[in-house]
Order: C-alpha cells, then structure tokens, then sequence
C-alpha cells in the first residue's frame, strides 16, 4: 500500500511539474504571440488543405506558428517540398524540431519571430494563428509578398482582404473554414468555394 501510495503521490508532482513549466512557458511567449496559443492544426484540416492546394507547384513555403509541425511534415510527405517554419514556443519548436528529425525531412522549423523575418521570397505562406493579429498580418504580408505568392490562413480571414478560394472541411467536429488568398488578386471581389 506504501509503494502506491508513493507512486501516486511521485506521479502527481510529475504531472504538477509539467504543467507548471508548461504555464510557464506560455505566460512567457504570451507577449510575443499576440495571444495565439498552441493549438494544433486539426488532422481532418490539414488533409483537406493539402487535397484542395498543389504544393508542388511553390519551392518557397513558409509557415507562421508550426505547432506540433502537422503542416510542415505534411507538405513533404505528399509533395516532396521542404517547408521552412518559424516559431516563438519552445515547447512547440522542440516538437516540429524532433518530427522533422524522427521523419528525415529536408523542411526546417527556426526558433524565431516570423514578424521580425523578411517573407519577400515566399511563394506560399501557411498560418493558423490568431483573429486579433490578422490585420496586422495582413499589413505584413502585403507589404512583403510578391504577386502570385498564397497566403493560407486556417480559421481565420485577413481584413481587407478578398480570398480567392475558401476551403470547407465536412466533419462533424472540426469544419472550420480555410481561407485562400492570391496576392493582386487578394483586393477583388473573385470567390470560389471548395467542399470536401
């Protein structure tokens, strides 16, 4: 009775000392993400986007916030296209950073703010981040990217801005809208709708 006694009691400060490290690290990148939490990208979501965009066609992707790297490992897995990522969470880049090396990907993720990094070269850039910062995103991104390169937003528009396409994921839990933009095209009225 003693030893589980004591195993419970070790496992509990396991799990307190987790999380609090976890608390920690959050409260510390909170004012660097502008509030986006680490949330990742749901599987359902990320199938459907890498269906409805050829990737093969960009050789400069990018991804704002990686999360766990569900995006990037994706990408190369079904288009032999290295993404390069950036994120601010050390417990998120530590997990896109052991997946890139447990998969043998050619993608890689940089410990790093994506507002303080030169996008000019990007063809396509992928984020899922969050709503209060999108305008400032869109500032960003349109004074950077170049005409013809993609901007991917998963749940969330850009203001301002006009998508060239939007994808619906159909299921049951997660069928949040993706959100497809075209720079020169991003300023007019031309919408198409994408169902899977």
């Amino acid at each position: 009775m003693e030893i589980i006694l004591k195993s419970i009691i070790f496992v509990s400060f396991v799990i307190f000392a987790v999380l609090f490290v976890f608390s920690i690290v959050i409260f510390a990148v909170h004012h660097k993400t502008g509030g986006a939490l680490f949330v990742p990208t749901p599987k359902v979501m990320i199938r459907e986007i890498i269906t409805a965009v050829d990737f093969g066609r960009f050789h400069d992707i990018r991804e704002l916030g990686t999360g766990d790297g569900r995006f990037i490992s994706a990408v190369e897995r079904a288009y032999d296209r290295p993404v390069t990522g950036y994120e601010i969470n050390p417990i998120a880049f530590l997990i896109t950073w052991l997946k890139i090396r447990l998969f043998g990907l050619n993608s890689r993720v940089k410990f790093t703010n994506f507002w303080e990094q030169d996008l000019s070269s990007a063809q396509c850039i992928f984020c899922y981040l969050f709503p209060d910062i999108m305008a400032r995103l869109g500032e960003k991104l349109n004074s950077e990217l170049s005409d013809g390169a993609y901007v991917i937003s998963a749940n969330f528009t850009i203001p301002g801005w006009t998508q060239e396409s939007i994808v619906k994921v159909t299921h049951s839990i997660f069928n949040d809208p993706v959100y497809i933009y075209r720079i020169g095209n991003h300023r007019r009225d031309s919408l198409h709708t994408i169902t899977h």
